[in-house]
């Protein structure tokens, strides 16, 4: 006891003493003393706990560290207590303090407020370096005491992220059973490493489109009258920006009036939503998909554009082409406008990211399908083409009709003997053919996949050089067409 009392009486010395100046200094600017000055008490020392899981601490506080005991002199008191935590492992982290009682204990909050700060919302165990500091207290006056270093390591309480969400509303009935039909797109990775949704979904035409967002258990709740936890903006009812990252909110927080609005004079006919429900944010996009989208790569040195067909406005679009390099996709023809050009972001993922280009297939000739809803590209070598008709008894898989492909003239090629009625299918199958469109059997200069008519031969039965021009559906811009010249 001696001896302690003597070590802490030394030591407040020093800093009181420290303290006094013949200059006059106003009460009102308190003195600090710098954090070297701190004191240490033998015995008096902080160690560690175990690794704490705060989804499993019932109690609003619990130790973060433990101290050992030891006896104060005579007159002196514990004043209060803190630990200065800084993230283990961060570029340029900063000491965050956190206040404890004189035993060890801090706030669940406090400390999954912190991590959350740093590290995000993610269940994921975090580790801080902490330094325990306490006040020794006599007659007023007190001194710093260095206790120590800890490790804390914790796992926040992580917020609630359903497997599924959806859009109630929209063009729909405000119905569960009408919701479950308009789910979010998700990857197959954990929601918490991943908790990013996304859906496009139709706008109204010539009307405000109003809709909330709900998952598998608000749907339940709605087919029992209950809507509070359908989420919403936190701003309130249709109050929500456009193209802005804004707060989610569930109606029981923010009112029963929170739904988004995307307002008939967006001009849109899709609207893109996109959750993270770590973050409880939401930004909705209007989209106005045009009829094209264009692909550009290393077929032609970065030089001109193959367009992709997407007539019906829902951002899907799929064109036929030469592919010798990496390549993107972009809005506009040509090379004078790169604005909104769409990069490689993941195995058949595409985003306007400024990343870097689609990876080089190898030189072939492809079916090319984009999807700017879900932000996809997908490939299909067409290894053949199949002149298939009356000629060959309609074998698709006929090897002797397969056309040849000229990289020079940029088209498939074969000289065979037609008859009245012939198409074109890729890869020895019917999935993919082309025939005369709008009905017609001797559009030659425009073909379609989409149920293409029967062809017939210009010039009657006979042997044909058939030169086939693949590019995207329609005779615009240069759509599929095939010149048929008898020999």
């Amino acid at each position: 006891m001696k001896k302690l009392s003597l070590y802490i009486s030394i030591a407040l010395a020093g800093l009181f003493m420290g303290s006094c100046s013949e200059d006059f200094k106003d009460w009102a600017d308190p003195q600090t003393n710098p954090q070297e000055d701190a004191i240490t008490i033998p015995g008096y020392q902080a160690s560690a706990v175990d690794a704490l899981d705060l989804a499993k601490v019932a109690e609003d506080s619990m130790n973060v560290y433990t101290i050992s005991s030891a006896t104060l002199p005579e007159g002196f008191e514990l004043g209060n207590s803190r630990i200065e935590l800084t993230p283990e492992g961060v570029e340029n982290a900063t000491a965050t303090e956190v206040k404890t009682s004189n035993d060890g204990k801090a706030t669940k909050a406090d400390l999954q407020a912190l991590i959350e700060s740093v590290y995000g919302k993610a269940p994921v165990a975090r580790t801080f370096d902490g330094h325990v500091y306490t006040t020794a207290v006599k007659d007023g006056q007190a001194a710093l005491i260095d206790a120590g270093t800890v490790k804390v390591t914790a796992t926040p309480v992580a917020p609630n992220i359903s497997q599924n969400y959806y859009i109630i509303g929209g063009t729909l009935d405000w119905t569960a059973d009408a919701a479950k039909t308009q789910k979010f797109n998700h990857s197959d990775i954990n929601v918490y490493d991943d908790p990013i949704f996304t859906i496009t979904i139709p706008a109204k035409e010539g009307d405000d489109t109003w809709f909330g967002i709900v998952d598998d258990k608000a749907c339940e709740g709605i087919a029992n009258g209950d809507w509070s936890s359908v989420l919403g903006t936190a701003k309130g009812n249709g109050n929500n920006a456009l193209n802005e990252t804004e707060q989610l909110d569930t109606r029981a927080k923010v009112g029963n009036d929170a739904s988004f609005k995307v307002p008939a004079s967006a001009g849109a006919k899709y609207i893109k939503v996109e959750i993270n429900m770590l973050e409880y944010t939401y930004k909705i996009t209007p989209l106005s998909f045009g009829e094209y989208f264009y692909e550009i790569g290393g077929d032609s040195n970065w030089k001109s554009t193959n367009a992709l067909y997407g007539g019906n406005g829902d951002g899907k679009y799929q064109g036929f082409y030469y592919l010798n390099g990496e390549f993107k996709f972009k809005p506009q023809a040509g090379t004078a406008d790169w604005a909104g050009d769409y990069e490689f972001d993941g195995e058949g993922k595409i985003a306007d990211n400024g990343g870097k280009n689609c990876p080089d297939p190898g030189a072939g000739f492809y079916k090319i399908d984009v999807d700017l809803q879900a932000g996809t590209y997908a490939l299909t070598q067409v290894k053949s083409i199949t002149v298939v008709g009356n000629h060959n008894k309609w074998t698709v898989d006929d090897a002797k009709c397969h056309m040849t492909y000229n990289a020079k003239a940029g088209c498939w090629e074969l000289t065979t003997t037609l008859q009245d009625g012939f198409k074109f299918a890729m890869n020895d199958a019917w999935g993919t053919s082309w025939g005369g469109a709008n009905g017609d059997a001797t559009a030659y200069d425009n073909l379609s996949v989409k149920d293409g008519k029967d062809l017939n031969v210009p010039a009657g039965e006979g042997t044909y050089k058939i030169q086939l021009y693949l590019s995207h559906e329609g005779a615009k811009q240069g759509g599929s067409h095939q010149e048929v010249m008898k020999e």
